[in-house]
């Protein structure tokens, strides 16, 4: 499992009640503290142990997401690998926060999102996944020329191209 990025300034400045349209379930303030809670979540790199059972209840009916049958399917699917974290925090970004917010959480969602798109967070998380593979790869890498053998002191052959294969590499 990997380790998520944190990004305190996520959480700053707290969302404020007053910028929260009150549903027949939850007041202004219920809608900043979980909003709260989110942010809090993904700064701290969605950590295992940060992820409770009010979060799953909550983010499962935000966004578009779906429940995965449990909390911890749901963790599987979205937060376990670098991978699952880009897709949930696309999913927020690019979700448009239908409805009214007097009905459903569109104004927690769209503040959510914003937060998500202006920190960077995403192309961060990319960067790490590439860092991730490369890794990956080299130990592969490795792997392999010490089961199969390798070129002396870890150089490796060069290859020869063939003339007719140059000309199509160029349009690549």
């Amino acid at each position: 499992m990997t380790v998520g990025l944190q990004l305190p300034s996520l959480r700053r400045p707290p969302l404020a009640a007053g910028g929260f349209v009150a549903t027949r379930w939850a007041s202004g303030e219920d809608k900043a503290r979980m909003g709260d809670a989110i942010l809090a979540f993904v700064a701290r790199g969605m950590p295992r142990s940060g992820w409770t059972r009010p979060l799953y209840n909550r983010l499962s009916q935000m966004f578009g997401f779906l429940a995965h049958h449990d909390i911890h399917g749901f963790w599987q699917v979205h937060f376990a690998s670098t991978a699952g974290r880009i897709a949930f925090l696309e999913q927020i970004a690019l979700y448009p926060c239908w409805g009214q917010p007097t009905a459903v959480w569109s104004d927690v969602e769209r503040e959510i999102r914003a937060r998500i798109l202006e920190s960077g967070l995403i192309a961060a998380y990319r960067a790490q996944e590439r860092q991730e593979t490369a890794r990956a790869e080299r130990e592969q890498l490795a792997h392999l020329l010490a089961k199969y053998g390798g070129p002396p002191h870890g150089e490796l052959p060069s290859v020869a191209i063939p003339a007719q294969h140059v000309s199509q590499l160029a349009l690549l």
